[in-house]
């Protein structure tokens, strides 16, 4: 059975401001300025999601998320813990962009109106490349070569 349109939404907002606290994290444990720079842009992109989004469901008669949940306190934390240094902080990002990208292609698949598939589709662009420089980041170590 399909979802309600909000009730979709609204979980990709929790989700997105999860994933702002965590890059919050992530940018505290990073040492070199190139990979905070990215990881702030990334989180600035999580925070323009929960704007558009937040903007769609008022349209649509909701009322849009305020609150994290116990999960993304869970992830937060686990970040805080994990990240020491550019590498372990792109590791917990890692998991937590994947994280992000299967939620959105999750809400592709849902029954929503045009404009939200629009919203969902460039965010979901957005999470595909944040992810797609991370693992690139990871794969080219770039910790070491910022030293």
């Amino acid at each position: 059975m399909a979802r309600d349109v909000i009730e979709v939404l609204n979980d990709l907002i929790q989700l997105d401001r999860d994933a702002i606290a965590s890059y919050e994290q992530a940018i505290k444990a990073c040492e070199h300025v190139q990979t905070r720079e990215m990881l702030a842009r990334f989180r600035d992109d999580h925070a323009r999601h929960v704007v558009d989004l937040s903007a769609h469901v008022a349209a649509l008669g909701g009322v849009a998320a305020q609150d994290r949940d116990l999960k993304g306190k869970i992830i937060e934390g686990f970040t805080a813990i994990t990240s020491v240094g550019d590498h372990s902080a792109l590791l917990a990002m890692r998991g937590n962009e994947e994280l992000s990208n299967r939620y959105y292609e999750a809400a592709l698949n849902e029954a929503l109106t045009t404009e939200a598939r629009d919203i969902v589709e460039r965010n979901y662009g957005d999470e595909q490349r944040h992810l797609a420089w991370i693992k690139d980041a990871l794969s080219r170590k770039a910790w070491e070569q910022a030293a």
